[in-house]
C-alpha cells in the first residue's frame, strides 16, 4: 500500500537523502567545475609567464652576445679587411663560448660573409630576411632557416661605420619545446605557419599532425559523454612578416576529468550507504509510529461495531501514544454513553418521551400482526399557534405535555403505544376487538383531552381534531396506516368535525391532488399550450370601446380533459407552486400586449395573483424585468387581489402593491362586497380601482336591494378617486342600470366570455364594426 504511513515515511526519509546527495552533487559539480576552471586559466597564465621569461632571457643573452662579437676590435678588424679565416675563427669560438646555433656575418647587401659552421648554405633570401630584422633593431624574431626554427637578433658591426651584420641565433628545436613543458607542465607546440613547420612537445602524435586540429578538436569518452581534452592559448610570436609563427600553450584536462570522477563515483558511493541507512532507521521508525496506530485502528473499528470494551494493549510505548490511548478509552466510554442518549432521542421526542415519526413507523411495521385488530388515532391540536404568539412558547410546550400526559393515561390502559408525528399532532395506536366499541372509547379519549387544562395556574381549553383508521380493514403498511389517518384529520378538519373516520377512497383523492400537482408542475415547465390565457373584455360605459380585458388562467390536458381553475389554484396555493404559475401567467400576458401592440390593439390587462405572489420577495422584480423585455408600459398591466388576499398579509400587501403603484402599474381589489373590508381600511389601501363581486350584478335587474347596494358602492368609490369594475353582467337590464350608476367598466357573458388570443382579436374586430 503506497498510501500507507509507513511507506510515507519511507519515502520521504529516502527522498530527504536523495534531495540532499542531488543538491550535493550539484554544488560539488559546481564548485569543481569552477575550481578546475579557474586552476587550468591559472596554471595557462603562470605557463605562458614562465613562456615569456624563457625568451626573454633568451633574448637577453642573445643580444649580449651580438654585442660582444660586434665590439671586439680585432673581429671588426678582420670584417674591414675581409680576414676569412680569423673570421671564422671568430665565429667559431664565440659561438662556442655562448652555445649559439646560428652566428653569421653578411654584407651590407645580406650576403652570406661567413658563418659558425663551415659550408653551412642557406637557401632562405638572406636579403629580405636582413631588411626585415634592421626593422627591428636590437630585438629577438623568430625565423625559419633551412626548416629549423631560430629566434635571431641582427646587430650592426662598425669601424667606424657599419661594414657589416652579425646574425646570432638559437635554434628551437625538440628539446627546447621539452624543456619549456618542463617548466610550465603544460604542452608547448611553436608553428610556422608560412613553412608548416612545427614543434611540438607532444610525444605522441598522430599521423599526419596538425596541432591546431587536434589540440582544440580532441575528445575522450568520460562518464557525461564525449568531452574536450585540451584547453588552449594561442601566442603570436615576433616574426617575419611573410613567415609567421605562433607558440600553441595546452593544458591536458585528463587528469581534472579523473579526479572529478573519482570524487564523483566515491558521493555516489556514500549516498547509496546512506540512502540503505535511512531505509532501515526509517523502516523503524515506521514501524514504532505505525504499530500502535494499527491497534488504535482496530480500537476504532471494534467502536464502529459497537464493541467498547478496550483488550489489553502493549505498554512498550511511548508516553504520547499511551497517552492516546488512554484517550481512545476515556473516548469509547463517552460514546457508549452518547450512543445510548442519541439512539433514545432519535427514536423518541425530547418534548413528551413519545416515539417519533420514524420510529412509529419501525416499531408498526415490527408489531403490526395481521391476526389482531387496532386503532389508530391521530389527534391535531386546532389553535396551539395562537397559544404560542400569545402566552409564549412554554406555555404551548407545557400544553403539549400535558395532552401527552392525557393520552398515555388513555392508551397505555390498553397496551397502547404513542408518537408525536408533527409539531401539533400525536399518533395512538392501540389493540381493538372488531366491535363497534373503539369508537365509544375515542369518544371517551376525546371527552378527556377536551377537559379544561391547568397550566402555570392558567385555565386553558383546547380545541382537538381527530382521525381514525382500523387496521387490517383500511391499511396493512405502516406508512399508508399514518398517511390515511393525517387525511382523515384533515378532511375532519376541513369539515369542521371532531372525529373524522377514514373513508375508503380519501387516499386516492388524496393522490390524485398529488399527481395533479406534478401534472401542474411539468406542464409550467413543459409549455406545451397545456395551459393557456384566455380574455374576457370590459366595456368602458363612457366611450362604448372596449379597452380592458381580465386574463384568466386555464388547463386543458393532453388527454384533452379539462381542469377546473379552482380546482388546480387551489392546488397551486396549497402546494407553494402558485409562484411558478403566476410568473408563468405574468410572461404569457405581458408578451401577449406587447403582440397587440404591433397589431395596433391597446389593451389594458389585468392579471389575478394570490397573497403568496405579493409576499415572494421575487415578484416586483420579475415583473418590471419582464415589463422591460417586452417593452410594455407599466400602465397597461393591471394587479388583481382579492380581500381576503389583502386581509391575510395586509402590512407586507400594502408595502408591495405602494412599490408596484411607484412604476405605474394599476392595482384593482377584486371580489369587493363579500370580503371584511372596512371602509376605514379600504381608504388605506393603495388601490385605483374597485371590482364588485358578480353576487350583486346577476340578478341586478330583478333585486331591488342588490341595486342599493350597487349604486351606493359606486358613489363610494367614485368619491374615494376609484374606478368601479362589475363583473358577472349576463343581461341587458343590468347593463344598462349599470350605465345609469354611471359604473366605469362591465364585464360578464352578455358582452362575451373569456375567448384566447386570436379569437378574442376577431370578437374585438367585429365588436368595433358593429359599434363604428
Amino acid at each position: 500500500m503506497t498510501n500507507s504511513l509507513k511507506n510515507r515515511i519511507i519515502i520521504l526519509c529516502v527522498g530527504l537523502v536523495l534531495l540532499t546527495t542531488m543538491v550535493s552533487l550539484f554544488s560539488f559539480w559546481w564548485s569543481t567545475s569552477e575550481f578546475n576552471e579557474k586552476k587550468v586559466t591559472q596554471d595557462i597564465n603562470v605557463a605562458e609567464n614562465v613562456y615569456k621569461q624563457y625568451l626573454s632571457a633568451k633574448q637577453s643573452l642573445l643580444l649580449t652576445a651580438a654585442k660582444v662579437l660586434t665590439s671586439d676590435f680585432g673581429f671588426k678588424q678582420a670584417v674591414a679587411t675581409r680576414d676569412a679565416d680569423t673570421i671564422s675563427s671568430v665565429l667559431y669560438n664565440h659561438s662556442q663560448r655562448i652555445n649559439a646555433d646560428l652566428m653569421l656575418l653578411l654584407d651590407l647587401s645580406g650576403k652570406l660573409i661567413s658563418s659558425n659552421t663551415p659550408q653551412q648554405n642557406f637557401s632562405n633570401d638572406l636579403v629580405q630576411l636582413m631588411s626585415e630584422l634592421l626593422n627591428n633593431s636590437e630585438q629577438s624574431n623568430f625565423v625559419v632557416l633551412n626548416n629549423e626554427l631560430y629566434q635571431v637578433i641582427l646587430l650592426p658591426v662598425k669601424a667606424p661605420r657599419t661594414v657589416a651584420y652579425s646574425l646570432v641565433g638559437f635554434k628551437i628545436d625538440e628539446s627546447v619545446v621539452l624543456e619549456l613543458k618542463n617548466l610550465t607542465g603544460l604542452d608547448v607546440s611553436f608553428i610556422a605557419k608560412g613553412d608548416d613547420l612545427v614543434r611540438s612537445s607532444l610525444l605522441e602524435r598522430p599521423v599526419p599532425f596538425i596541432p591546431t586540429e587536434y589540440f582544440h578538436k580532441k575528445t575522450t569518452s568520460r562518464i557525461f559523454g564525449e568531452r574536450l581534452v585540451y584547453r588552449n592559448r594561442d601566442l603570436s610570436l615576433p616574426s617575419l612578416n611573410q613567415h609567421s609563427v605562433n607558440v600553441m600553450l595546452s593544458a591536458d584536462l585528463t587528469q581534472s576529468y579523473s579526479e572529478f570522477e573519482r570524487l564523483f563515483f566515491t558521493l555516489m558511493f556514500l549516498a547509496a550507504i546512506t540512502i540503505v541507512i535511512g531505509i532501515f532507521t526509517s523502516s523503524l521508525l515506521a514501524k514504532n509510529l505505525t504499530m500502535p496506530l494499527s491497534q488504535l485502528a482496530s480500537l476504532a473499528r471494534q467502536f464502529a461495531r459497537g464493541n467498547y470494551s478496550v483488550d489489553a494493549m502493549s505498554k512498550k510505548q511511548s508516553s504520547e501514544i499511551s497517552t492516546l490511548i488512554d484517550a481512545f478509552k476515556n473516548m469509547g466510554n463517552d460514546i457508549q454513553e452518547r450512543e445510548q442518549q442519541i439512539s433514545f432521542a432519535a427514536k423518541h421526542d425530547t418534548l413528551t418521551g413519545f416515539y417519533n415519526r420514524s420510529a412509529m413507523l419501525e416499531v408498526l411495521n415490527e408489531q403490526l400482526n395481521k391476526d389482531r385488530e387496532y386503532t389508530l388515532v391521530a389527534i391535531d391540536i386546532r389553535g396551539l399557534r395562537h397559544i404560542n404568539d400569545k402566552l409564549g412558547p412554554r406555555i404551548g410546550d407545557d400544553c403539549l405535555k400535558a395532552v401527552a400526559g392525557r393520552i398515555a393515561e388513555f392508551s397505555d390502559e390498553f397496551g397502547g403505544l404513542h408518537a408525536r408525528i408533527g409539531g401539533d399532532e400525536f399518533l395512538t395506536v392501540f389493540p381493538s376487538d372488531g366491535s363497534q366499541n373503539f369508537k365509544n372509547d375515542i369518544v371517551g379519549l376525546m371527552a378527556q383531552l377536551q377537559a379544561c387544562y391547568t397550566i402555570q395556574k392558567l385555565k386553558i381549553n383546547l380545541r382537538f381534531s381527530t382521525g381514525v383508521v382500523q387496521y387490517p380493514a383500511q391499511g396493512l403498511k405502516a406508512d399508508d396506516l399514518i398517511r390515511r389517518v393525517l387525511i382523515a384529520v384533515d378532511n375532519g378538519e376541513n369539515a369542521h368535525e371532531s372525529i373524522h373516520y377514514y373513508q375508503a377512497g380519501e387516499d386516492e383523492e388524496h393522490l390524485e391532488r398529488l399527481v395533479m400537482i406534478d401534472e401542474l408542475k411539468q406542464a409550467i415547465a413543459d409549455d406545451d399550450g397545456q395551459l393557456f390565457m384566455t380574455y374576457q373584455p370590459k366595456l368602458n360605459i363612457a366611450s362604448q370601446k372596449i379597452d380592458k380585458v381580465e386574463s384568466l388562467i386555464r388547463w386543458q390536458q393532453k388527454d384533452g380533459r379539462w381542469i377546473s381553475p379552482e380546482l388546480f389554484i387551489d392546488l397551486a396555493e396549497q402546494s407553494g407552486l402558485i409562484v411558478e404559475l403566476t410568473e408563468w401567467v405574468i410572461k404569457t400576458v405581458i408578451k401577449q400586449v406587447e403582440q397587440w401592440q404591433k397589431n395596433g390593439i391597446y389593451m389594458q390587462a389585468a392579471i389575478n395573483v394570490s397573497a403568496q405572489d405579493i409576499a415572494y420577495p421575487g415578484f416586483h422584480s420579475n415583473l418590471v424585468s419582464t415589463l422591460k423585455n417586452y417593452s410594455v408600459a407599466p400602465a397597461l398591466i393591471t394587479i388583481e387581489l382579492t380581500e381576503r388576499d389583502m386581509i391575510e398579509n395586509e402590512e407586507k400587501g400594502i408595502q408591495a402593491l405602494e412599490n408596484l403603484k411607484a412604476i405605474g402599474v394599476k392595482i384593482s381589489l377584486d371580489d369587493y362586497g363579500v370580503g371584511q373590508t372596512s371602509l376605514g381600511r379600504l381608504k388605506m389601501l393603495p388601490i385605483d380601482e374597485l371590482k364588485l363581486d358578480k353576487c350583486f350584478i346577476l340578478k341586478l335587474d330583478e333585486s331591488e336591494k342588490d341595486q342599493f347596494i350597487v349604486e351606493s358602492t359606486i358613489t363610494l368609490g367614485h368619491q374615494l378617486g376609484f374606478s368601479v369594475v362589475a363583473e358577472g353582467v349576463e343581461t341587458a337590464g343590468s347593463l344598462e342600470l349599470l350605465k345609469c350608476m354611471k359604473c366605469d367598466h362591465v364585464q360578464g357573458y352578455y358582452l362575451s366570455r373569456p375567448l384566447k388570443a386570436d379569437v378574442f382579436e376577431q370578437w374585438l374586430k367585429e365588436y368595433n364594426n358593429e359599434h363604428a
